[in-house]
């Protein structure tokens, strides 16, 4: 049977005055040598993101019960199944259940303090219940911009030029997505060879706080995300199938193998393989279209690494 990650009855806007929400006024520290410093921007040849030692750290927020919310049934499923995928890229998983908003916000912290220097690139996986632009802790919803904020880069100094990767299984509104059939009469199909890496120069360049990102929603902006109570939610385990398959052929090759082919390959397979099947006729014979943001300048070859051994 599946569900959804929002109760389609819930109080509409009970959150509004989160303690998450309050306004933060950002002030830059500015002195004369700041006022006096030249900032030169300049064009890059580097086309491929720097290939490290260690995968990196892979933070997994799963949240089982929501305060005021209905029990997410199913959602271990998909703990398990994304800590034993993100351990097989040689991740550095570390897994937490039902936080506060206060527990989270202090742990994106301390992680943002770490050295990221010799990983590949950050990892942030949410399943919670969402609703539009928020996700929810334990005991509150939150901007879902507070997920990222932390390791931007005027913040995170290690993670400057490198992948900052966030995963969200929630909704993100009470839209749902129909059924739109089609016919084809041919599959056309080609291989893209990987990038080439360019050499290092040792050349300073400015680039924007917010680059190096990426942001993969379970669902479309304003619409219902599902999970089935028995087999975990459609997107965690389609992303979860994707990333397994590719660590056994290859991401586990040298040269690795390109993100964004398969977050459209995670894209594809939930688009065209899943459709809700549940007694509730508003949610009958529905559809999920996952999507993602990206502000990645480079491409990003996932490699199978050696486990982390902390």
């Amino acid at each position: 049977m599946d569900d959804t990650d929002f109760s389609l009855f819930g109080q509409k806007n009970k959150h509004k005055k989160d303690k998450a929400d309050a306004t933060q006024i950002a002030k830059t520290p500015t002195s004369e040598a700041d006022l006096k410093r030249i900032i030169t921007s300049r064009p890059t040849v580097e086309d491929t993101y720097e290939n490290c030692a260690s995968a990196g750290i892979a933070l997994i927020l799963n949240h089982k019960d929501v305060k005021g919310q209905k029990q997410r049934v199913g959602t271990e499923r998909d703990r398990d199944d994304m800590q034993h995928t993100l351990q097989t890229f040689g991740f550095d998983v570390r897994t937490y259940n039902d936080l506060t908003f206060a527990e989270i916000n202090d742990m994106l912290k301390e992680v943002a303090l770490e050295d990221h220097s010799d990983n590949d690139c950050f990892v942030l996986v949410v399943m919670s219940h969402g609703t539009e632009g928020k996700v929810y802790a334990r005991d509150m919803s939150y901007p879902v911009e507070r997920l990222w904020n932390p390791f931007l880069g005027d913040k995170c100094k290690t993670l400057k030029n490198k992948p900052k990767l966030f995963f969200i299984q929630a909704c993100r509104g009470e839209n749902l997505e129909k059924a739109v059939e089609f016919e084809s009469f041919s599959v056309m199909t080609r291989s893209l060879a990987p990038a080439a890496v360019a050499p290092v120069q040792p050349i300073t360049y400015a680039i924007p706080s917010t680059a190096d990102m990426l942001v993969f929603y379970s669902t479309f902006d304003k619409f219902f995300s599902f999970r089935n109570v028995d087999d975990g939610s459609w997107f965690i385990q389609s992303l979860c199938r994707v990333l397994d398959m590719a660590a056994f052929n290859e991401a586990g090759q040298p040269e690795g193998v390109e993100l964004l082919r398969l977050l459209t390959a995670v894209n594809r397979k939930v688009a065209y393989e899943y459709q809700s099947n549940t007694k509730n006729e508003a949610l009958n014979q529905m559809k999920e279209m996952p999507n993602f943001m990206s502000t990645l300048t480079k491409t990003f070859q996932l490699r199978v690494k050696p486990r982390s051994k902390t």
